[in-house]
């Protein structure tokens, strides 16, 4: 009786006159070898019958990357990564970008399962070294835009600004200022046209006076909302960017002696935690950026386990939470 020998991989990188790392690329449908390589492999494979499984996709650990170290949508999105990956046992760690790059060395080193960036904008060297490294990667976007060809987690930002405005129509007021982030960003102008849509809606022609441009940030949105105020038809509401903003605006009414929402009414937009404990409590549209972040991670795992998948764009509904900051139009 005889006993089979099985075949190892040097035989078969022997009997091809190559390596065993390219027998492995070979075999593991890796980059970085010849066709005609490829081809030596493949027919030492049949010759030798050599036996091999496959490995599946690695689903290793996820390193989320965020732009900015201190924001209020942080926690949020950590509670969303956490809670996926602690379910199946993977690591999530942490980084943040530095402004020169040196960041992504270190993070390719480490070979993570995955990637998640939290960063506006995406640098484009930065996209391409990601791409060639091939580590899966979705951008977790909840301001900015993804290059072309990345995949992307996102929200329905045209219905946010579309939500915001038509809740004020709704309540009578019809000369509703808008504080709006950098316009260059592509959420930004969705939300733009939300509003404009809801104020046509309402028969509300828009008036370029009560339209202003500012940071994401609570003092300038402040100083902007003291401005429009001092305007000879002030407005009665205020759509803003985000709830930094909205705080700001309110800020501003209580500096003038005005009441929110008996004599100004506010909306903000993203929902973080602050927004609920605000004076009053802060109407706004809420991003659901728990569950975007969860969604962040499904995505990583179906571009894993089919890198030909095409790029991935997925938009997540906004709701509406109405607080205590509007009410109807003050009349008379």
């Amino acid at each position: 009786m005889s006993v089979r020998t099985a075949v190892r991989m040097t035989t078969v990188a022997q009997a091809a006159n190559v390596s065993q790392s390219a027998v492995s690329k070979v075999l593991n449908g890796r980059p970085g070898v010849s066709a005609e390589v490829r081809q030596r492999v493949l027919d030492a494979v049949r010759t030798t019958g050599y036996e091999w499984r496959r490995r599946g996709p690695r689903r290793g650990s996820v390193e989320v990357v965020f732009g900015c170290v201190v924001s209020a949508v942080n926690a949020p999105l950590l509670r969303g990564l956490s809670r996926v990956l602690r379910s199946s046992g993977r690591a999530l760690t942490v980084n943040h970008a530095d402004d020169d790059g040196d960041w992504l060395d270190p993070l390719l080193a480490h070979r993570p399962g995955g990637v998640v960036l939290v960063l506006s904008p995406v640098p484009p060297t930065v996209a391409d070294r990601l791409a060639r490294s091939r580590v899966p990667t979705v951008v977790l976007d909840t301001i900015g835009d993804a290059p072309p060809g990345m995949n992307t987690v996102g929200a329905t930002q045209w219905r946010g600004g579309w939500l915001a405005a038509r809740h004020l129509t709704g309540l009578g007021h019809r000369r509703i200022a808008l504080l709006s982030g950098p316009l260059e960003l592509t959420c930004c102008r969705a939300r733009f046209g939300g509003y404009l849509a809801a104020l046509r809606d309402a028969g509300i022609r828009p008036d370029r006076d009560l339209i202003r441009v500012v940071p994401f940030q609570t003092e300038p949105a402040r100083r902007a909302a003291h401005a429009l105020l001092d305007l000879w038809s002030a407005p009665t509401a205020f759509v803003t960017g985000n709830d930094l903003q909205g705080l700001g605006v309110i800020e501003a009414c209580v500096e003038r002696g005005l009441r929110v929402p008996e004599d100004v009414s506010v909306v903000g937009y993203d929902d973080i935690d602050a927004a609920a404990s605000a004076a009053p409590a802060l109407t706004t549209v809420r991003q659901p950026f728990e569950a975007m972040a969860a969604e962040s991670i499904r995505v990583l795992d179906a571009v894993t386990d089919d890198p030909g998948l095409a790029p991935i764009r997925l938009d997540m509904s906004v709701d509406l939470v109405v607080r205590k900051s509007t009410g109807p139009v003050r009349t008379g």
